[in-house]
């Protein structure tokens, strides 16, 4: 028992609200999209006796459903099995709908009256029915579609039922046996797959023991019932070892045996009483034919106990138990699991028996809320099949497990379920449980099987209930057969190998799963902030809603699967950072070569005169590129490397343009697509003393000067450009608070101003000069960088905290975004801010846009490009801390959230999905490039150089990006890393290394060296992402929860 409460509580914590079982949840029951393993089985089941048909034809044997179903009063309606779906005729159609839906396999039964019409070889074959099934095996070969074959599926022949009673008698083991090797030698040199029995648990009781089913013994006893089983286990384990002795060697197949297992569970798992209820139920009501084939060779200590009551009040009659020898025979008698499950119950313990009977002593229970199918016993239940599945596993030795039947049935009503919503519904939360079984817990599950391939006779419910994916019209002497929609379902699922990222199949299932899982209401919510929207619909879904430094399994989980085709995997530099080579070849001088040769200005006194040396050793880095199989490669250009002074009119710099080319050029000869970033943060300085640089107006034409040369020179093979990186922190760095060149120190926040200004309106020209004069003959698209960070509401159940968080999204990231994807101008909040300085600055002139710049501005960009490091949590202040833009507001980090060498930066994955989904709902779901996403360590000895923190920030990062893709629907198109390689990190100069190349800044020959984070990202690349059984998947898996909690280790990569 202990085994089953560990996994009871195990599976529970991890899988769901531990006693509201009829409650959606979403850590249980989210969708999971991905695909099945390459060689996983599809299939779909019938029987013999319910979709044959003639009962009688060719020499064909009564049967004991024949018999029991011409009784009066034993099938609902008096139906019978006489021509059922008439399969012996219309065998061939049959194979056609198969081959149509895409199926590579097809498990049905053999009928064994049919082959011995008295049921023993003695009394003589049947050819007729040897010919048939021949047919039947050679045409689903003839069109690529494997069987799989029932030895056993009910259909007794009343011969035998007569002549020894059935299963109660011994000697139907050795009568089997004879049948079953027969069926081996005449159909094993094409059948590789056997099931011996059927459900066993369930033909013993309902024949043996309640009589509803043939042949409608009942024996309340419980011996009739205990005997069948008793043989059965017998003959299964003769029948395996006759395969294993004569036919295994020649033919290669494999025999198993198909046991009903439904889940139990524990009322409430932390309830001893309750767990051992379930327990009690798992092995009375589901192991008595598991735990001795694939665990002792005997039946579990439950059940063993009830056959030893039983002996002790029947004294006088004959219980058997297993021989030594029989539990040797029996034990390890499959070669894999067969698993026949659709639904699960409540087990709880009762404190007083309701009666007698084997489980009268528990409590058995289904809540209300369950969805129920047409049968009276079957409800949707999902999470119950990973149950059973995880219990199989644990405890009868991780077979491989062959899922051989699992389906859903509607009523036999007028006009029929043709739209058969409830079984679609339940293939796809069940077959998604199998995936989340195979891959997150190891569960060797190698098939599934549809039940059924059709509508057929439904044993002692006749043709009243129909469990089939093709509708068959019983009352037509034709027998038709029609397509309902969950055929069409099941096919795009085969076609699919399951729910890839990007299939159509995959988009409908999240489109239907709250429908479909019983989710969450639509309600009309009245949108008064774009936070209210992310922390009422995301953070309810995704996270706890105050403890933001917590590992939350709903939001935080590790979602495998592969990107869109067609995604761009990128790194990235710029120009000051690696070039060097600052006043080479007639470059003119930047603000940051001023800015960092004056004392105090950067750290250590660090300069980017050298850099990484990429002016001279960018073949090297086209090279180290290649070795990471990247694709795209974004860097920028220097402007005072092609302009010296800044201005057309000063002449070019053709040592410049030469470089660029070049380094074009050996790009593309690598198979590596460029973009071209015109301008990140390294102005001419003559443009700087001569202008006052981004302030003034005249930069607007100057700068477009520039970009139109750069379009003219190189768009012929550059298609992706930028125009500006980060404007918000060149501005509010360079000409606010002066840490960054040119080093302005404006504390009315003019200066910070006017420079957005007039970079918003240079952009907007420069990307209509691109459109006017250069899209027709390049083809190329022109967009901005934008820094983002996400501000999480410090309650999102306040709504003056969501309020603080819009706020922050307005006026800190929303700057540059909403007048370029919304209006042409700034945000509403942000305009307050405006008009504030405004009226503190009367006699300056503080423009807005004119009617005409709006126009200009607004869709000036053919992508979003995004950079997003990191996020924050934002609340309310009562009494503002100063006079600043952001000093009315409380912006704070989780104590928890794993920081970086750089002090801004903080690993906070969740807030880039919930930065794209900002993107998606307030600027108009544009196409979004991420331009820039990477993690500081420090300038240490010895270096750096098993990256585990910036691996960890990569795979869970790029984790969110593949949730807000297939979950929410961002159309992001690009991820690129930053940075290539360590490099000049700006007023910090080389004491922080964002590279996944490790540069010896030492060295004047500045060596680069593969970092851990470099190899990592070559597997994301060549992977596409994280598909399913990739290495480095697994490798996600393993690190998942400690990159989380922060203690990931290098052995671990």
């Amino acid at each position: 028992m202990l085994a089953f409460w560990t996994l009871s509580m195990l599976l529970t914590t991890a899988c769901g609200d531990v006693y509201d079982y009829s409650a959606y949840d979403p850590t249980r029951d989210d969708f999971r999209p991905g695909t099945f393993p390459d060689d996983f089985i599809w299939s779909t089941a019938t029987a013999s006796y319910q979709i044959e048909g003639a009962w009688e034809a060719d020499g064909k044997g009564e049967s004991i459903w024949d018999r029991f179903s011409h009784t009066p009063g034993k099938v609902d309606r008096g139906d019978t099995g006489d021509v059922a779906c008439d399969s012996y005729n219309k065998y061939r159609e049959d194979v056609q709908l198969m081959k149509a839906m895409g199926l590579k396999y097809y498990r049905f039964s053999l009928s064994w009256p049919r082959i011995f019409p008295d049921g023993t070889v003695a009394g003589g074959v049947n050819q007729a029915g040897v010919d048939y099934y021949n047919n039947v095996i050679d045409e689903l070969l003839a069109n690529g579609i494997t069987p799989m074959v029932t030895l056993y599926h009910w259909d007794l022949p009343q011969a035998l039922q007569d002549r020894y009673g059935g299963w109660v008698n011994e000697s139907m083991v050795q009568i089997y046996n004879d049948y079953a090797s027969f069926a081996f030698r005449s159909f094993g040199d094409r059948v590789k797959l056997w099931l011996t029995f059927n459900e066993a648990r369930v033909f013993c009781y309902n024949g043996y023991l309640y009589g509803s089913h043939a042949p409608g013994i009942q024996d309340q006893s419980l011996l009739s019932s205990y005997l069948c089983g008793h043989t059965i286990l017998k003959a299964h384990a003769k029948a395996w070892h006759t395969y294993s002795t004569l036919y295994r060697a020649s033919q290669g197949g494999k025999v198993g045996i198909t046991v009903s297992m439904n889940w139990g569970e524990p009322q409430d798992p932390s309830l001893p009483a309750d767990v051992a209820a379930a327990d009690y139920y798992m092995q009375v009501s589901n192991s008595q034919f598991a735990h001795p084939i694939y665990v002792n060779g005997d039946y579990p200590p439950d059940f063993k106990v009830l056959v030893q009551k039983f002996r002790q009040a029947f004294p006088d009659i004959n219980v058997p138990d297993f021989s030594e020898e029989e539990k040797a025979s029996i034990r390890g008698s499959s070669d894999f699991f067969g698993l026949n499950h659709y639904t699960s119950s409540i087990v709880g313990h009762r404190d007083t028996p309701a009666g007698e009977g084997p489980l009268d002593n528990i409590n058995i229970t289904t809540p209300q809320e369950w969805r129920r199918a047409a049968s009276d016993w079957l409800y949707a239940v999902p999470w119950g099949m990973r149950r059973v599945l995880n219990y199989i596993k644990e405890k009868f030795g991780d077979p491989e497990v062959y899922i051989t039947e699992n389906g859903w049935s509607d009523g036999d009503v007028t006009p029929p379920v043709m739209e058969d919503t409830g079984r679609i519904c339940y293939y796809m939360t069940y077959i998604d449980e199998v995936l989340k079984a195979i891959y997150e817990d190891g569960v060797k599950v190698k098939s599934y099987t549809a039940w059924s391939f059709m509508d057929n006779f439904e044993w002692a419910r006749g043709y009243t209930e129909r469990f089939g994916l093709h509708y068959v019209d019983f009352t037509d002497p034709n027998r038709p057969r029609t397509p309902k929609e969950s055929a069409g379902f099941y096919k795009d699922i085969i076609a699919n190998n399951g729910f890839p990222e990007g299939a159509e199949v995959t988009r409908m299932v999240q489109d239907m799963w709250r429908q479909c899982r019983g989710g969450w209401k639509s309600t009309n919510v009245v949108r008064v902030v774009v936070p209210l929207i992310f922390c009422v619909v995301i953070s309810t879904v995704h996270c706890a809603a105050h403890n933001h430094g917590e590992y939350n399994p709903v939001r935080d989980a590790f979602l495998p699967g592969s990107f869109p085709d067609g995604f761009i995997w990128s790194t990235a530099t710029s120009a000051y950072q690696i070039e060097g080579g600052w006043n080479a070849d007639g470059k003119g001088e930047s603000i940051w070569d001023r800015f960092s040769h004056t004392p105090g200005k950067v750290d250590r006194g660090d300069t980017g005169d050298v850099a990484c040396d990429s002016y001279n050793k960018y073949r090297e880095d086209v090279q180290l590129m290649k070795a990471m199989g990247l694709k795209y490669y974004r860097f920028s250009l220097s402007w005072p490397r092609i302009f010296p002074d800044g201005t057309v009119a000063g002449g070019v710099n053709q040592a410049g343009v030469d470089y660029y080319n070049n380094v074009i050029d050996e790009l593309l000869a690598n198979g590596i697509t460029p973009m071209v970033t015109l301008y990140h943060w390294d102005l001419p300085q003559a443009l700087q003393d001569r202008y006052g640089g981004w302030v003034n107006e005249s930069m607007v034409q100057i700068y477009n000067d520039y970009a139109s040369f750069a379009f003219r020179s190189f768009g012929d093979r550059v298609k992706l450009w930028l125009t500006f990186n980060d404007a918000k922190i060149l501005c509010n760095d360079g000409y606010f608070n002066g840490q960054h060149a040119p080093g302005i120190r404006d504390p009315s926040t003019l200066s910070s101003y006017l420079c957005g200004h007039t970079i918003l309106k240079a952009h907007a020209k420069a990307w209509h000069t691109y459109n006017t004069f250069y899209r027709a003959s390049q083809g190329g698209k022109v967009g901005i960088t934008v820094s983002l960070d996400w501000a999480e509401p410090q309650d999102p159940s306040l709504p003056a905290d969501v309020a603080a968080a819009d706020y922050y999204m307005q006026v800190s990231n929303s700057q540059f975004a909403h007048p370029i994807y919304v209006n042409g101008d700034y945000p509403p909040d942000f305009k307050v801010l405006v008009q504030k300085l405004r009226q503190a600055l009367p006699d300056k002139n503080v423009p807005d846009f004119s009617d005409e710049e709006k126009a200009l501005i607004r869709g000036s960009s053919d992508f979003f490009g995004l950079n997003h490091y990191t996020s924050c949590i934002v609340g309310h202040r009562d009494t503002p801390a100063g006079k600043g833009p952001l000093d009315n507001i409380n912006i704070t980090r989780s104590p928890e959230w794993r920081r970086a060498a750089s002090d801004w930066l903080y690993a906070v994955p969740w807030g880039m999905r919930r930065v794209l989904n900002y993107i998606k709902e307030t600027f108009g779901d544009p196409e979004v490039y991420i331009t820039e996403n990477g993690w500081s360590d420090g300038d240490v000895t010895p270096p750096v150089m098993e990256d585990a923190d910036r691996i960890c920030y990569y795979m869970t990062y790029i984790d969110e990006v593949l949730k807000a893709i297939n979950y929410d629907k961002v159309n992001v198109r690009a991820y690129t890393a930053w940075s290539i390689m360590d490099n000049m990190e700006w007023e910090d100069g080389y004491t922080q290394r964002f590279g996944m190349h490790h540069v010896n800044f030492a060295d004047p020959n500045r060596f680069r060296t593969p970092k851990q984070s470099a190899k990592f990202y070559r597997d994301i690349i060549a992977n596409n992402g994280y598909p399913e059984g990739a290495e480095v998947t697994k490798m996600v898996r393993e690190m998942w929860g400690k990159c989380w909690n922060g203690s990931v280790v290098i052995d671990e990569l």
